[in-house]
């Protein structure tokens, strides 16, 4: 009798995707063309199929989704709201959102076999940007793609601008009378610091007013938040004399992470550091005192890189297009420090 192995070998994929897919659960992740294999060799080799289980549908054309490196982007409250405005956008316009893949699923030659062969998909989103022999053979091999954040003039992007919405920031610290402010980051696929947007818009701010860059203030926390709350423990070792005032995080994220750091060193926020976070998370209002953050619009991001995606499909444009949308700062009590001076000791006024 044929099993869930035997059916796993012939179309080359795992047990549990042979599973998920003849149990018809949801899964954005297998494709339609993997999908009616999986069902071609249940039925050649005789498998068993309860008789709730149909084979699905014809095959509804999608778009899919790949992120940069981190696995668990898909489900980062920055990503996943990109995502919900792609999908949403997709949808009302009668097409699916039929994966969401990083770069690390991009390793797996069967994964990365089924978002170039799959005929149903009309295009990829990529939303930042992944390793360069990876993504030139994805742009050889699909039909058309919408950068998020990407840099490549060759395709259509949206974006915003990323260096002033950090110099922004930065600089509102500096008017809040702060000379010494750490960055909290990473340094993305480059490893170079000097091609990370916020870094660079942390660097012009301080430049601007005649400020020093210190390297021991730059903390490579990798985009994590476990990182973030760890570095920020370590840098608050310091005697308190010697220590910053104020604290600009690449992320909301990394910010709150931070903030429990803080917290736990017995320094109050924003008397002893103020702090600013980036992305405008739901989160960040809700933190105690609420965090000062630059507002991206994510969702609309997702929805402007859904209809950019189909207008190419259907109708393509001339040149490739640069969308820039606005952002906005939300200056709330994290960051509202009023007077200037060193930290005191944990616990003082």
């Amino acid at each position: 009798m044929p099993t869930l192995k035997d059916i796993a070998e012939r179309v080359g994929v795992s047990i549990s995707t042979v599973s998920r897919v003849l149990a018809n659960e949801s899964n954005r992740s297998v494709n339609s063309q993997t999908k009616q294999k999986i069902w071609d060799a249940a039925r050649d080799l005789g498998y068993p199929v309860k008789p709730a289980a149909q084979e699905p549908s014809p095959a509804v054309k999608g778009i899919g989704c790949i992120v940069s490196t981190m696995q668990d982007r898909r489900y980062h409250p920055y990503f996943s709201v990109i995502f919900d405005g792609i999908e949403k956008e997709l949808t009302r316009n009668g097409y699916k959102l039929a994966f969401t893949h990083t770069q690390e699923d991009l390793k797996r030659p069967e994964i990365l076999r089924e978002i170039t062969e799959d005929p149903q998909i009309e295009g990829i989103i990529l939303i930042e940007g992944i390793d360069k022999k990876l993504y030139d053979y994805v742009k050889k091999h699909v039909k058309q793609i919408v950068g998020i954040d990407v840099s490549d003039p060759s395709i259509p992007t949206i974006s915003y601008d990323r260096v002033e919405a950090a110099r922004l920031a930065v600089a509102h610290l500096i008017d809040q009378g702060h000379r010494d402010i750490v960055f909290i980051g990473g340094t993305g696929l480059s490893g170079d610091y000097e091609r990370e947007k916020r870094y660079r818009g942390y660097k012009i701010a301080l430049e601007q007013a005649g400020l020093a860059v210190h390297p021991q203030h730059v903390l490579n926390a990798e985009w994590e938040p476990d990182n973030a709350y760890r570095l920020m423990l370590k840098f608050l070792d310091q005697p308190p004399g010697r220590l910053p005032t104020a604290v600009f995080a690449a992320s909301d994220i990394m910010a709150m992470a931070a903030m429990r750091a803080i917290s736990e060193k017995g320094y109050r926020i924003p008397q002893d550091f103020a702090i600013i976070g980036f992305d405008d998370n739901e989160p960040s209002r809700y933190t105690v005192p609420p965090l000062s953050t630059i507002h991206i619009p994510t969702f609309e991001i997702g929805v402007v890189a859904a209809k950019t995606m189909l207008q190419c499909i259907h109708s393509p444009y001339p040149l490739p297009v640069k969308i820039l949308l606005p952002f906005e700062p939300m200056f709330r009590q994290s960051s509202d420090w009023r007077v200037p001076g060193q930290p005191g000791q944990p616990g003082q006024p």
